[in-house]
Parts: structure tokens; C-alpha cells; sequence
């Protein structure tokens, strides 16, 4: 053996002979799994051994995403907004693979506008799926993971539960809301080994930035801007997070909202001088 080949040695840590499928054996449900994050996730989960439900409203989608991945995962219509469909859906996980390890709350949407002006009904129905349907989620899940003897709670928040933005009330209550709700789960249900974090994305991109981006009020550029990364970040990287947070790697962390942004709320830009190297 080479002095490097037995420095390497030296410093490879023992984990790293573990098998890669850091979720096998595992049943993991995705809300909003169809598009975007969710989508990425449930590839993410599948390919590290767990079975999966793709939960969302989107049939067209949802189904293709399972009959692309294969037997790992199943197609669920899930309605995050009724707690009589997560209900459904958890039973169903259980029925299909056996039980449940894993809950992602991740299903997304959301109006806008100024607070003077905002639709009560844009409101509701943003609360009910982004607040609401989270809520639900726990709720649902929580029996099923204490059956199985602990497991992970993961929600999709977002940088803006920590910040105001123009024409974004809904979105931003929510982010907010969940961010203390999965504290408290955590605090609650520790002793039970149920771990329950947030992971808090910048701009992703997803079906719902092509969507600001169509406002036609800032370029893609602009924004990319503004991320110390210089790039907006894809789908994966927080599908990445969300792995963490699902496997025993993550074993020390709950009521956790880990920051996965690309650098976009590391500073305030305002002294005008540019990054360096660019």
C-alpha cells in the first residue's frame, strides 16, 4: 500500500463502508410529490432503497412519475387540504408496503396580494393546503410511525417563513406557521423517537418560480444575482436534504429549519461591491 493509498485509509471514515441505500426498507409518503421538489424527492427516496407514495391531485403526472420509476413507488390522489384524504393515503402506505418511516409534507399553493386587497379565498385555500394540509399530514402520520417504532417528519418550508415579501401574506404565514409547528412536534414526540424538521429553500426551480418569473417583474438573471452560489438551485439539492432528514444520518437533528438557499439570505447586499471571482 502507497503512503497516500494509507492516508486515505487512515482518514476514510467508518461510515463510508456502509451501504448506499441509506432507506432501505423504509415506506416514505411525498405530498405534492408529482412536480418540482416532490418529484425529485420521491426519485431520491426510491433510488436509496425506500418505497414510496407519490401523493398529490396531479393523477396525470403523479402517475407517470411512478410508472417511470417503477415497483418502488405508487400513485396516490391526495388532497393535503382534507384530512380524511391523508388519512387515506397513510392507510393505503401502510396496506401497499407495510407500514410508514417517513412523511414529507411538501405540497405547495399559493395566491397573492396586497393584504388590504387579498382574496379571503385565496387566503383559505392557500392556509388550507400550505398550513392546514401539513397539520393534517402530522396528524395522520404520527400513529403510523409510532407503530413502526419512531421515524421522520419532513416539511418543505422556506426562507420566507423568516422574511416579509411584497404580495406574499399566504405563502409567507404558512412557511412561518409550520416552521414552530414541526418545533413542537419535535419537542412532543423526541422522547418517542419521532424526529420532525423543516428544510427552508430559496428559489428552486420549480413550477411555482416559472410562475414569478411570468410576472414578467424580474429575470431569471436578477435573482441568480442575488444567490452567493450565482445560480438559482435545482430540485435535487433539496431532495438531497430531504434524504438527510429521512435516514439515521440525520440521528441528532430535530426541530431543526435547516437553510438550503444558495446563499440568498447569507447577507444584505448593500455595500455594492461584487462577489469575489466574478
Amino acid at each position: 500500500m502507497s503512503r497516500r493509498e494509507r492516508l486515505t485509509a487512515v482518514r476514510t471514515p467508518a461510515y463510508a463502508a456502509r451501504p448506499v441505500d441509506r432507506l432501505d426498507g423504509r415506506v416514505a409518503i411525498v405530498t405534492g410529490g408529482a412536480s418540482g421538489i416532490g418529484a425529485a424527492t420521491v426519485r431520491r427516496f426510491a433510488a436509496e432503497g425506500a418505497r414510496v407514495i407519490c401523493a398529490d391531485v396531479d393523477d396525470e403526472r403523479g402517475e407517470r412519475l411512478a410508472a417511470e420509476v417503477g415497483a418502488r413507488v405508487a400513485y396516490r390522489h391526495t388532497d393535503v387540504s382534507s384530512l380524511a384524504d391523508i388519512e387515506a393515503t397513510v392507510a393505503f402506505a401502510v396496506e401497499r408496503f407495510g407500514g410508514l418511516d417517513v412523511m414529507h409534507n411538501n405540497a405547495v399553493w399559493s395566491g397573492g396580494g396586497y393584504v388590504g386587497e387579498l382574496d379571503p379565498e385565496i387566503w383559505d385555500r392557500s392556509l388550507a393546503v400550505m398550513l392546514n394540509g401539513v397539520f393534517y399530514g402530522m396528524r395522520a402520520a404520527i400513529p403510523a410511525l409510532l407503530a413502526q417504532g419512531g421515524g421522520s417528519l419532513i416539511t418543505t418550508a422556506s426562507v420566507e417563513a423568516f422574511f416579509g415579501e411584497i404580495m406574499s401574506a399566504p405563502y409567507n404565514t404558512a412557511k412561518a406557521g409550520v416552521v414552530n409547528l414541526t418545533r413542537t412536534v419535535a419537542m412532543e414526540y423526541g422522547r418517542r423517537k419521532i424526529r420532525a424538521n423543516c428544510i427552508c429553500p430559496g428559489v428552486v426551480d420549480t413550477p411555482l418560480f416559472a410562475r414569478v418569473l411570468s410576472l414578467g417583474l424580474v429575470t431569471r438573471e436578477q435573482i441568480e444575482r442575488d444567490h452567493a452560489l450565482g445560480r438559482i438551485l435545482a430540485p435535487e439539492e433539496i431532495a438531497n436534504v430531504a434524504l438527510f432528514l429521512a435516514s439515521d444520518e440525520s440521528s441528532a437533528i430535530t426541530g431543526a429549519a435547516i437553510v438550503a438557499d444558495g446563499g440568498l439570505t447569507c447577507g444584505l447586499h448593500l455595500t455594492g461591491f461584487p462577489p469575489y471571482g466574478s
